[in-house]
């Protein structure tokens, strides 16, 4: 291997997720900003990056809010939302990808405000590739306009630039998974 490409590689850090990578010059942070954690995920704001790279939806239409142009993935405006926008009309088999920086090794618990008529279906979040959540159903919050803080704790987080992917499992009894405002990591 030649001398230059030898350095270059032991100077290049690429995080894998399936075929995505840091690296990978079809994919960037949203607006350039890496998500820092501890601190807060806003689910809108996955990487910006093709279908199949950033993000996976099952139907080319946006049937939500214009607050991303050129994506399939379905953003709704909520008044209730944190930053005034969340995922919703969210089925099994899609998926989002962020890229965060997690500032400290350890514990973690989680925050994460849902919504759903009827029983929701699952999800999980992975880092780099494995799961650290496990199942999480979405409940009957009451209604879709009504958003519902779920809590976890324990969810144990290695140090550095990674890829958080958050992965739609099954669907419920609402025909989809939920609406999802935010992940927030709170250190134990």
């Amino acid at each position: 291997m030649p001398l230059r490409l030898a350095f270059a590689c032991l100077f290049t850090p690429i995080y894998a997720l399936n075929t995505v990578s840091v690296a990978d010059p079809k994919h960037a942070p949203f607006q350039g900003k890496i998500h820092s954690i501890p601190g807060m995920v806003e689910t809108e704001h996955y990487d910006e990056g093709p279908a199949g790279v950033a993000y996976s939806d099952v139907d080319e239409q946006n049937r939500g809010a214009p607050y991303r142009e050129n994506t399939q993935v379905d953003i709704e405006k909520r008044s209730d939302a944190s930053n005034g926008h969340g995922i919703g009309w969210v089925r099994a088999t899609e998926w989002l990808v962020y890229t965060v920086d997690v500032k400290k090794a350890g514990s973690y618990s989680l925050e994460v405000p849902v919504a759903s008529r009827r029983s929701g279906g699952t999800f999980h979040i992975e880092f780099d590739g494995k799961d650290v959540t496990g199942p999480i159903t979405i409940p009957d919050t009451g209604g879709w306009d009504k958003l519902q803080t779920l809590s976890f704790t324990g969810v144990t987080l290695k140090k550095g630039r990674q890829m958080m992917k958050l992965v739609m499992d099954k669907n419920g009894e609402n025909g989809g998974i939920g609406d999802i405002d935010l992940v927030r990591f709170t250190k134990e």
